[in-house]
């Protein structure tokens, strides 16, 4: 079974609903900044850290304003948090690598999300009831008309402004009949998708623009609530200036995404598609702002979209595989067009990857002598393309005769 999280927009409206809101996500926070710093403690004595079993006995009764159920969901979430850092820190170990993993060390959260299990958060008649323990109160989130869950709720979680249910949906096996679509992740090019034939590359401009605004706004507003005084006025002012801003890039980031998907599904209907792991890693041997903008990219959230709207999506290693002609084999490195010395074929560099990445998800491997596309189009994600998919096109915007030299 699978997993999809549906975000519902939702905020308390009357002064006893923003009252347990507001409670419970402080008492949240307060257990997770008590379980940091007791976790510093016990690192600098050397000691063993106590089980979550023993760790949820001694928070039984200690928040009020939470259930027990979200008490030991807290916890379960710092556990998983710490055993998931020692993990990586003894991967780089193995490896000598300098360590980048940190424990939780920041205990001066104010408030912090509030986790439900399927057990307390309970749908029915289309509302979400949240319980929050004795003389806690309960929220009721009205789900809105027309919005059909996928599935069972397994977990919520209330944020500011938003609720996250996580809802449990049946795999569906791609189909081993669909044509192979192979597909090429990217940061200035969003998404690079092939059939063989044809191709089409979204545009990542959009996103690039989204996400740099994102940090640079980020880093201003919080030297600014650093600099402000602890519980003023004005630090509340431009905290919830910084909560706004978020939410309103993530809304028009996702907006992209779901555009920049939608042109590939208009254009490949019904394929299986092969893309490229995520290449975060490759973020180290790059510099600081190239290593920002790749570790910024959103490829969990396109593998997953691509995923529910085509017919499956399977991952693939992808090294050199923008770097590796597809008709003779050769490898080199070039810029935003591909040209092989050795044929003289040219393509744009992320068909080139799309190209190679479908190989791989047909034969296992790059090869050479691979079909190669014959139209490339360039699509804009937040530019209407009425009429037919925009790859059918016969010209700019919608579709552009592919470059010198292809086959």
């Amino acid at each position: 079974m699978g997993h999809r999280v549906v975000e519902i927009a939702w905020l308390p409206r009357t002064e006893t609903e923003w009252a347990t809101f507001t409670a419970a996500r402080n008492a949240a926070a307060n257990l997770w900044n008590k379980l940091v710093s007791m976790h510093a403690v016990v690192r600098r004595l050397r000691l063993e850290w106590p089980s979550k079993a023993r760790w949820e006995r001694w928070a039984k009764g200690r928040f009020p304003g939470l259930s027990a159920q979200s008490v030991q969901q807290v916890v379960q979430d710092f556990c998983d948090t710490l055993t998931a850092t020692t993990k990586a820190r003894k991967k780089q170990k193995a490896a000598r690598e300098e360590s980048t993993q940190q424990y939780p060390w920041r205990c001066q959260h104010r408030y912090r999300d509030v986790p439900y299990t399927n057990q307390e958060a309970t749908l029915k008649d289309g509302v979400l009831r949240l319980p929050h323990g004795r003389g806690g109160g309960v929220l009721r989130v009205i789900i809105p008309k027309g919005l059909d869950l996928p599935g069972r709720v397994m977990e919520a979680q209330l944020a500011f402004g938003v609720v996250r249910l996580v809802c449990e949906v049946p795999e569906t096996m791609p189909s081993l009949e669909a044509p192979v679509l192979g597909v090429d992740l990217g940061v200035n090019t969003l998404l690079g998708a092939t059939d063989g034939e044809r191709a089409v590359l979204v545009s990542g401009r959009e996103a690039k623009a989204i996400v740099r605004y994102r940090n640079k706004a980020l880093a201003a507003l919080t030297s600014r609530i650093d600099r402000s005084k602890a519980g003023s006025g004005r630090r509340r002012k431009l905290a919830r200036a910084r909560h706004r801003m978020l939410a309103k890039s993530a809304r028009r980031l996702r907006d992209v995404l779901h555009k920049a998907t939608r042109a590939v599904a208009r254009a490949f209907p019904e394929h299986r598609v092969v893309v490229g792991k995520p290449f975060n890693d490759a973020a180290k041997k790059l510099g600081r702002r190239q290593a920002q903008q790749v570790s910024s990219a959103s490829n969990a959230k396109l593998i997953a979209m691509l995923a529910y709207k085509l017919q499956g999506a399977t991952k693939v290693p992808e090294p050199y595989s923008s770097q590796t002609c597809p008709g003779c084999g050769c490898r080199q490195v070039c810029r935003r067009v591909y040209r092989c010395a050795a044929c003289g074929w040219s393509a744009p560099r992320d068909v080139v990857g799309a190209v190679n990445i479908r190989c791989m998800g047909l034969h296992g491997g790059m090869h050479s002598g691979q079909p190669v596309p014959t139209r490339i189009a360039f699509v804009r994600p937040l530019r209407k393309y009425p009429g037919a998919p925009p790859v059918d096109a016969p010209g700019r915007p919608g579709g552009t005769p592919a470059p010198r030299g292809a086959a």
